[in-house]
C-alpha cells in the first residue's frame, strides 16, 4: 500500500489538512514506525498523519484539504 504523511495544519474529526511531508510504500505498521520516526527527529514538534498517498506528481508544493486520515499521533 502507500500512504503520505502529512503535516497537519488543521483538523476536523478524522479529516486533516496541510502539507505533505513525504510518501512511503509498505504496511500501515511500518508507515506508524516512519511517522514515529520523522516525529523524533523533528524533535516530536510536528503533528504528522498518516492519510492514504497523495495522487500528485508534485504534491510538496501544494496545500492539501480535507484528507481522511488513516493514522497520527500528537
Amino acid at each position: 500500500m502507500k500512504f503520505s504523511l502529512i503535516n497537519v495544519i488543521a483538523e476536523d474529526g478524522d479529516k486533516v489538512s496541510g502539507y505533505w511531508v513525504q510518501d512511503h510504500v509498505g504496511t500501515i505498521d511500518s508507515a506508524n514506525q516512519l511517522l514515529l520516526d520523522s516525529n523524533a527527529v523533528n524533535g516530536n514538534k510536528l503533528n504528522l498523519a498518516i492519510v492514504d498517498a497523495l495522487n500528485s506528481c508534485i504534491p510538496l508544493l501544494g496545500y492539501w484539504s480535507n484528507l481522511r486520515r488513516v493514522y497520527n499521533i500528537k
